[in-house]
């Protein structure tokens, strides 16, 4: 691994880190509001992407930085440096806003617009889970290996129950070979799939930042994501309001399952 990449690792972990006291404190006592697509915000998604924007900017000022909670304008910006980032400061925010745990901090490290780190923490094991190609799993500073469970009818998926007609039609399609859970935090279905916790991943409406991280935890343990019609990555440019996407995620091996449960053939994999 190179130094540059070494180094910038060791800032996202410590970034990460230095404020998970606050999202504890700020953890359903925070003022919240609705956004343009419906979405939840509180005071604390902006103060999360100010504060990793100006550590972020101090460090490294020819890195991009990308949040969704940002107002970053209304056009798409280039992503023109060899390194960026892209922060969902808070992930499950009405689980945050609400007191329920399954919620996370995610910050994705891109090299050419490809995530290649991912750092998300945990609010409910309260565990750091980071790593990427090369570099391996970790729960905080140790070293996991990803826990390997044989697929069966008790394999776990996790889904958004957005309830939209194509998210009903797969979700049922799913049920019958499989068992579903949905905790409120696209970060963290990835980063569990990642871990072996559970099994799979299917979701229909999601952005870059939700599962950047994620893709990075697979990627260090020899999994995949995979999207339905949408070229997701690279990330050429970024717009904290574009349209949501489908994918799965998982092992190879699930992933294949489910596109043959669902009847789906994704069209990228990353």
């Amino acid at each position: 691994m190179d130094d540059a990449l070494e180094a910038r690792i060791a800032l996202g972990k410590t970034l990460v880190r230095e404020q998970v006291e606050y999202f504890s404190a700020q953890f359903g006592n925070v003022a919240s509001e609705w956004k343009h697509d419906g979405s939840r915000v509180t005071e604390a998604d902006i103060h999360l992407s100010l504060v990793f924007a100006d550590a972020i900017g101090e460090a490294f000022q020819k890195d991009q930085f990308f949040s969704e909670e940002l107002d970053h304008g209304q056009k798409s910006i280039p992503a023109t440096s060899t390194y960026a980032w892209l922060l969902d400061p808070i992930d499950g925010t009405n689980n945050f806003a609400r007191r329920i745990p399954t919620c996370s901090i995610s910050l994705a490290l891109l090299k050419d617009g490809n995530p290649v780190y991912g750092f998300i923490w945990d609010h409910a094991s309260r565990k750091l889970i980071h790593g990427g190609s090369g570099a391996g799993l970790w729960l905080d500073d140790k070293k996991v290996e990803r826990t390997d469970a044989p697929l069966n009818g008790q394999s776990l998926i996790c889904v958004q129950g957005q309830g939209h007609e194509e998210a009903i039609a797969d979700e049922n399609a799913l049920q019958r070979t499989f068992k579903l859970r949905g905790f409120g935090s696209s970060a963290l279905h990835m980063a569990y799939a990642a871990l072996g916790w559970t099994d799979g991943v299917i979701a229909h409406r999601v952005k870059s930042w939700d599962i950047a991280a994620g893709m990075a935890l697979l990627s260090a343990v020899g999994g995949c994501t995979r999207f339905f019609d949408t070229e997701v990555f690279p990330i050429r440019s970024f717009n904290s309001k574009a349209e949501g996407f489908g994918h799965i995620a998982g092992t190879v091996e699930m992933c294949d399952r489910i596109e043959k449960a669902t009847g789906r053939t994704c069209r990228y994999t990353f």
